[in-house]
Formats: structure tokens, C-alpha cells, sequence
């Protein structure tokens, strides 16, 4: 899965970098992994609220991913599509399920949230 920054700024693999969260600026950073002296700023939130909840929809998708690893096209998975799991089609239906290195998250924007 790939993670990108709230600005489009910074794109990393999510399984080779630490995510954490500075409070109270409500500051999201990625350090990739290997690289301790490289602090990435991925997103800014007004309130800690917020960055929580960003933190929280990352994990959610990241979990989503593996949860979801053995279905097929038959299961229903409208709440899935949330997550960036399946490509939906021109018609609203499912096409497929993305293969793991086209899965992304994005940090959404403050007023997205």
C-alpha cells in the first residue's frame, strides 16, 4: 500500500515507514524506515480530533487490506470501496479487486474530515 501526503508532496510505501502524530500542532509525520533523520510532514489538522481520525481511517484502510485478501467478486463490499480496496467501474459496479501494490491512501484534507 502506498501512503501520500495531504499535499501530494510525499508518497512512501506504508510498510516501510512509521507514521506518527505531534501534539498539539496536529501535525502528521512518516519517517521511512532506515532513514531516522528524514521527518516527512504527510498532513496538518486544525484539531487533534482530526488527526486522530485521519490516523484512524490509515489503520483502517491498512486493515481493510489484509481483512479482505481472500474474498471474491461475489461478496457484497460496498463498504470496502470506501477504503480503496475495489475499482469501481463507469456503471457503479465493482470491476476488481486492486492488487496490493495499486492500493493507496491519501491523507485527506482538514475540511474533508
Amino acid at each position: 500500500m502506498r501512503i501520500i501526503s495531504q499535499n501530494k508532496e510525499h508518497d512512501l510505501p506504508y510498510e516501510h515507514c512509521a507514521i506518527w502524530t505531534k501534539i498539539p500542532e496536529n501535525i502528521i509525520y512518516a519517517t521511512p524506515i532506515g532513514e531516522p533523520d528524514t521527518l516527512l510532514q504527510m498532513a496538518r489538522y486544525t484539531t487533534a480530533e482530526k488527526a486522530e481520525k485521519a490516523i484512524q481511517k490509515l489503520h483502517e484502510c491498512h486493515i481493510g487490506i489484509h481483512a479482505v485478501e481472500g474474498l471474491n467478486d461475489t461478496v457484497d463490499c460496498s463498504s470496502l470501496s470506501q477504503i480503496g480496496i475495489y475499482k469501481i467501474n463507469e456503471n457503479g459496479d465493482y470491476a476488481y479487486k486492486l492488487p496490493v501494490g495499486e492500493r493507496i491512501f491519501r491523507f485527506p484534507q482538514d475540511d474533508e474530515l
